[in-house]
Protein backbone atom coordinates (compact mmCIF):
# COMPACT_ATOMS: atom_id res chain seq x y z
CA UNK A 1 0.00 0.00 0.00
CA UNK A 2 2.82 1.91 0.76
CA UNK A 3 4.20 1.51 -2.54
CA UNK A 4 1.61 2.26 -4.36
CA UNK A 5 0.71 5.72 -2.65
CA UNK A 6 4.09 6.88 -3.71
CA UNK A 7 3.59 5.54 -7.08
CA UNK A 8 0.23 7.77 -7.23
CA UNK A 9 1.95 10.81 -5.18
CA UNK A 10 4.76 10.68 -7.93
CA UNK A 11 2.36 10.49 -10.91
CA UNK A 12 0.40 13.59 -9.45
CA UNK A 13 3.33 15.44 -9.41
CA UNK A 14 4.52 14.86 -12.68
CA UNK A 15 0.67 15.25 -13.69
CA UNK A 16 1.08 18.53 -12.18
CA UNK A 17 4.36 19.50 -13.19
CA UNK A 18 3.47 18.84 -17.11
CA UNK A 19 0.06 21.00 -16.40
CA UNK A 20 1.91 23.67 -15.08
CA UNK A 21 4.70 23.89 -17.06
CA UNK A 22 2.06 23.81 -20.37
CA UNK A 23 0.24 26.57 -18.66
CA UNK A 24 3.20 28.97 -18.39
CA UNK A 25 4.05 28.05 -21.79
CA UNK A 26 0.68 29.50 -22.98
CA UNK A 27 0.88 32.37 -20.90
CA UNK A 28 4.47 32.98 -22.27
CA UNK A 29 3.39 32.49 -25.90
CA UNK A 30 0.10 34.74 -25.00
CA UNK A 31 2.10 37.47 -23.45
CA UNK A 32 4.45 37.98 -26.05
CA UNK A 33 2.68 36.89 -29.35
CA UNK A 34 3.10 39.49 -32.33
CA UNK A 35 -0.40 40.47 -31.76
CA UNK A 36 0.13 42.01 -28.40
CA UNK A 37 2.94 44.07 -30.29
CA UNK A 38 2.31 47.56 -30.33
CA UNK A 39 1.61 48.32 -34.01
CA UNK A 40 0.99 52.07 -34.31
CA UNK A 41 1.89 55.01 -32.71
CA UNK A 42 -1.00 58.07 -33.20
CA UNK A 43 1.60 60.59 -32.41
CA UNK A 44 3.49 62.60 -34.83
CA UNK A 45 1.77 60.64 -38.20
CA UNK A 46 -1.89 62.71 -39.20
CA UNK A 47 -3.13 59.38 -41.14
CA UNK A 48 -3.77 56.93 -38.21
CA UNK A 49 -3.59 53.05 -38.76
CA UNK A 50 -6.78 50.87 -37.92
CA UNK A 51 -4.76 49.17 -35.41
CA UNK A 52 -6.51 48.70 -31.89
CA UNK A 53 -4.62 47.88 -29.04
CA UNK A 54 -5.23 44.23 -27.79
CA UNK A 55 -7.78 43.79 -25.14
CA UNK A 56 -7.28 44.67 -21.42
CA UNK A 57 -3.74 46.19 -22.85
CA UNK A 58 -2.60 50.15 -21.83
CA UNK A 59 -0.97 51.88 -24.45
CA UNK A 60 0.97 55.28 -23.10
CA UNK A 61 2.29 57.61 -25.73
CA UNK A 62 4.38 60.71 -25.30
CA UNK A 63 5.20 63.74 -27.95
CA UNK A 64 4.95 66.68 -28.43
CA UNK A 65 5.13 69.22 -32.07
CA UNK A 66 5.07 72.44 -33.41
CA UNK A 67 3.55 74.83 -36.13
CA UNK A 68 5.85 77.90 -37.34
CA UNK A 69 5.13 80.74 -39.61
CA UNK A 70 6.51 84.03 -40.64
CA UNK A 71 5.57 86.73 -42.83
CA UNK A 72 6.77 90.12 -43.77
CA UNK A 73 4.12 93.29 -44.63
CA UNK A 74 5.03 96.54 -44.83
CA UNK A 75 4.13 99.87 -42.00
CA UNK A 76 2.61 102.99 -43.26
CA UNK A 77 3.57 102.13 -46.35
CA UNK A 78 4.95 105.74 -48.97
CA UNK A 79 5.92 107.59 -45.98
CA UNK A 80 8.66 108.27 -43.88
CA UNK A 81 7.57 106.28 -41.06
CA UNK A 82 7.48 103.07 -43.79
CA UNK A 83 9.10 99.90 -42.21
CA UNK A 84 9.35 96.26 -42.99
CA UNK A 85 7.60 94.34 -40.59
CA UNK A 86 8.18 90.50 -40.14
CA UNK A 87 5.70 88.87 -38.41
CA UNK A 88 5.79 85.07 -36.84
CA UNK A 89 4.07 82.84 -35.24
CA UNK A 90 5.46 79.75 -33.20
CA UNK A 91 2.42 77.02 -31.35
CA UNK A 92 3.76 73.98 -29.31
CA UNK A 93 1.92 71.15 -28.44
CA UNK A 94 4.20 69.76 -25.37
CA UNK A 95 3.95 68.07 -23.69
CA UNK A 96 1.10 65.80 -24.99
CA UNK A 97 0.13 62.91 -23.50
CA UNK A 98 -2.46 59.95 -24.64
CA UNK A 99 -3.69 56.71 -23.34
CA UNK A 100 -5.47 54.15 -25.11
CA UNK A 101 -7.26 50.76 -23.43
CA UNK A 102 -8.12 47.82 -25.34
CA UNK A 103 -11.58 47.04 -24.28
CA UNK A 104 -12.93 44.36 -26.82
CA UNK A 105 -10.99 42.45 -29.65
CA UNK A 106 -11.81 45.61 -31.88
CA UNK A 107 -12.70 48.05 -29.59
CA UNK A 108 -10.28 50.79 -27.77
CA UNK A 109 -11.07 53.16 -25.53
CA UNK A 110 -8.89 57.14 -25.64
CA UNK A 111 -8.04 59.72 -23.39
CA UNK A 112 -5.50 62.89 -24.71
CA UNK A 113 -3.91 65.51 -22.48
CA UNK A 114 -1.81 68.77 -24.25
CA UNK A 115 0.07 71.71 -22.77
CA UNK A 116 -0.09 74.42 -25.59
CA UNK A 117 1.84 77.15 -26.09
CA UNK A 118 1.58 79.93 -28.77
CA UNK A 119 4.50 82.46 -28.99
CA UNK A 120 4.20 85.88 -31.09
CA UNK A 121 5.28 89.25 -32.32
CA UNK A 122 7.36 91.20 -34.74
CA UNK A 123 10.17 92.00 -35.94
CA UNK A 124 10.93 95.61 -37.34
CA UNK A 125 13.57 96.55 -39.53
CA UNK A 126 14.09 99.72 -38.09
CA UNK A 127 15.72 100.35 -34.90
CA UNK A 128 14.03 103.01 -34.19
CA UNK A 129 10.84 100.77 -33.84
CA UNK A 130 10.32 98.35 -30.88
CA UNK A 131 9.83 94.96 -31.40
CA UNK A 132 6.71 92.69 -29.63
CA UNK A 133 6.45 89.59 -28.10
CA UNK A 134 3.08 87.92 -26.70
CA UNK A 135 3.20 84.40 -25.16
CA UNK A 136 0.18 82.33 -24.06
CA UNK A 137 0.71 78.81 -22.02
CA UNK A 138 -2.13 76.62 -21.07
CA UNK A 139 -3.91 73.59 -20.57
CA UNK A 140 -5.62 72.57 -24.17
CA UNK A 141 -8.96 70.94 -24.17
CA UNK A 142 -9.04 66.91 -22.96
CA UNK A 143 -9.55 64.86 -26.21
CA UNK A 144 -11.64 61.41 -24.78
CA UNK A 145 -13.19 58.87 -27.47
CA UNK A 146 -13.22 55.17 -28.72
CA UNK A 147 -11.97 53.64 -31.87
CA UNK A 148 -13.81 50.88 -33.17
CA UNK A 149 -12.42 48.16 -35.94
CA UNK A 150 -14.90 47.84 -38.75
CA UNK A 151 -13.38 45.29 -41.00
CA UNK A 152 -10.45 43.11 -41.80
CA UNK A 153 -7.99 43.67 -44.03
CA UNK A 154 -9.14 40.95 -46.91
CA UNK A 155 -7.60 40.44 -50.88
CA UNK A 156 -9.86 43.62 -52.22
CA UNK A 157 -11.06 45.44 -48.91
CA UNK A 158 -9.03 47.28 -46.97
CA UNK A 159 -9.13 47.20 -43.43
CA UNK A 160 -12.01 50.03 -41.57
CA UNK A 161 -12.00 51.72 -38.34
CA UNK A 162 -14.09 54.49 -37.16
CA UNK A 163 -12.90 57.19 -34.14
CA UNK A 164 -15.55 59.11 -32.49
CA UNK A 165 -13.55 61.60 -29.95
CA UNK A 166 -15.04 64.90 -27.77
CA UNK A 167 -13.22 67.48 -27.16
CA UNK A 168 -14.01 68.64 -23.63
CA UNK A 169 -12.47 72.35 -22.69
CA UNK A 170 -9.83 73.15 -20.10
CA UNK A 171 -7.32 75.17 -19.61
CA UNK A 172 -6.90 79.06 -20.99
CA UNK A 173 -9.63 80.41 -23.22
CA UNK A 174 -7.14 81.23 -26.11
CA UNK A 175 -6.70 77.13 -26.63
CA UNK A 176 -9.91 75.82 -26.63
CA UNK A 177 -13.86 75.75 -27.66
CA UNK A 178 -16.66 77.02 -25.07
CA UNK A 179 -18.84 73.62 -24.95
CA UNK A 180 -17.72 70.16 -25.48
CA UNK A 181 -16.86 69.87 -29.09
CA UNK A 182 -17.25 66.32 -31.06
CA UNK A 183 -15.02 65.08 -34.45
CA UNK A 184 -15.48 61.93 -36.06
CA UNK A 185 -12.70 59.90 -37.97
CA UNK A 186 -13.17 57.24 -40.86
CA UNK A 187 -9.55 55.41 -41.40
CA UNK A 188 -8.63 53.01 -44.38
CA UNK A 189 -5.79 50.95 -44.56
CA UNK A 190 -4.44 48.20 -47.23
CA UNK A 191 -1.28 46.37 -47.50
CA UNK A 192 -0.17 46.47 -51.05
CA UNK A 193 2.81 44.06 -50.64
CA UNK A 194 4.67 42.47 -48.03
CA UNK A 195 6.85 46.41 -47.36
CA UNK A 196 4.35 48.57 -48.94
CA UNK A 197 0.86 49.73 -47.41
CA UNK A 198 -1.23 53.13 -48.33
CA UNK A 199 -3.69 54.30 -45.34
CA UNK A 200 -6.39 57.24 -45.68
CA UNK A 201 -8.41 58.99 -43.43
CA UNK A 202 -11.84 61.54 -43.45
CA UNK A 203 -13.20 63.37 -40.62
CA UNK A 204 -15.54 66.05 -39.82
CA UNK A 205 -15.94 68.48 -36.81
CA UNK A 206 -17.35 70.80 -34.77
CA UNK A 207 -15.82 73.17 -32.83
CA UNK A 208 -18.96 74.77 -30.22
CA UNK A 209 -18.35 78.38 -29.26
CA UNK A 210 -20.92 80.67 -27.44
CA UNK A 211 -22.29 82.64 -30.31
CA UNK A 212 -21.45 80.04 -33.63
CA UNK A 213 -20.00 76.61 -34.60
CA UNK A 214 -16.71 76.45 -36.62
CA UNK A 215 -17.57 73.00 -38.76
CA UNK A 216 -14.52 71.74 -40.79
CA UNK A 217 -13.09 68.58 -42.47
CA UNK A 218 -10.19 66.67 -43.32
CA UNK A 219 -8.44 63.95 -45.12
CA UNK A 220 -5.29 62.36 -45.49
CA UNK A 221 -3.06 60.33 -47.29
CA UNK A 222 0.26 58.29 -46.41
CA UNK A 223 2.68 55.43 -48.07
CA UNK A 224 4.39 53.70 -46.07
CA UNK A 225 7.22 51.24 -46.63
CA UNK A 226 9.29 49.13 -44.07
CA UNK A 227 13.07 49.36 -44.39
CA UNK A 228 13.57 46.70 -41.72
CA UNK A 229 12.18 44.84 -38.74
CA UNK A 230 12.84 47.71 -37.14
CA UNK A 231 12.79 50.77 -39.04
CA UNK A 232 9.80 51.83 -41.25
CA UNK A 233 9.30 55.22 -43.08
CA UNK A 234 6.05 56.95 -44.85
CA UNK A 235 5.36 60.21 -46.45
CA UNK A 236 1.60 62.35 -46.25
CA UNK A 237 -0.31 64.91 -47.84
CA UNK A 238 -3.54 66.00 -45.74
CA UNK A 239 -5.57 68.97 -45.48
CA UNK A 240 -8.11 71.25 -42.96
CA UNK A 241 -11.00 72.80 -44.85
CA UNK A 242 -13.09 75.04 -43.27
CA UNK A 243 -16.41 77.38 -44.08
CA UNK A 244 -15.24 80.53 -45.13
CA UNK A 245 -11.78 79.98 -44.60
CA UNK A 246 -9.01 79.00 -47.35
CA UNK A 247 -7.78 75.44 -47.17
CA UNK A 248 -4.71 74.41 -45.24
CA UNK A 249 -2.34 71.92 -47.37
CA UNK A 250 0.27 69.71 -46.22
CA UNK A 251 2.93 67.60 -47.09
CA UNK A 252 4.72 65.88 -44.77
CA UNK A 253 7.93 62.25 -43.94
CA UNK A 254 8.97 60.79 -41.01
CA UNK A 255 10.53 57.40 -40.12
CA UNK A 256 9.03 54.83 -37.34
CA UNK A 257 11.49 52.58 -35.63
CA UNK A 258 10.79 49.86 -33.44
CA UNK A 259 13.11 49.58 -29.81
CA UNK A 260 11.60 46.71 -28.52
CA UNK A 261 8.49 44.73 -29.24
CA UNK A 262 6.08 46.82 -27.10
CA UNK A 263 8.01 50.30 -27.52
CA UNK A 264 7.60 51.86 -30.99
CA UNK A 265 8.51 56.02 -32.09
CA UNK A 266 7.58 58.14 -34.74
CA UNK A 267 9.15 61.90 -36.28
CA UNK A 268 8.19 63.80 -38.96
CA UNK A 269 8.09 66.84 -40.45
CA UNK A 270 6.94 69.38 -43.64
CA UNK A 271 6.19 72.28 -44.59
CA UNK A 272 2.61 73.92 -46.06
CA UNK A 273 1.53 74.48 -49.65
CA UNK A 274 -1.20 77.36 -49.18
CA UNK A 275 -1.32 80.91 -47.96
CA UNK A 276 -2.93 79.75 -44.84
CA UNK A 277 -0.27 76.56 -43.73
CA UNK A 278 2.16 76.75 -41.49
CA UNK A 279 5.72 77.36 -43.18
CA UNK A 280 6.86 74.16 -41.24
CA UNK A 281 5.51 72.13 -39.09
CA UNK A 282 7.18 68.87 -37.22
CA UNK A 283 6.28 66.15 -34.34
CA UNK A 284 7.66 63.76 -32.64
CA UNK A 285 6.38 60.71 -30.26
CA UNK A 286 6.98 57.12 -28.96
CA UNK A 287 4.30 54.48 -27.01
CA UNK A 288 4.96 51.92 -24.81
CA UNK A 289 2.42 48.86 -24.31
CA UNK A 290 1.66 47.86 -20.63
CA UNK A 291 1.84 45.26 -19.47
Amino acid sequence: MILHFCDTTKQDLIMKTTILLLFLFILIQNTYSQDDSIRSVDHSKVTLSTDIVPQWKVQVEVGGSFWYNEFEYFFLPGTEYESAMTYYDLRLNNPSLAFRLGIFKNAELRLGFVFAQEFNGTLPDRPDYFETRNGYYSGAPIEAGIKIKLLEESKIIPSAAIKADIFIPAGDYYFHMDYVSPVFRLMLQKNISKNFSVGANAGYGWNVYDYFTDKYGSYSLSLNVALGKKLGAFAESFSYFQYRRTPDHRIGAGLTYRFARNVLTVIQGGFGLSERSPDLFGSGGIGFMFP
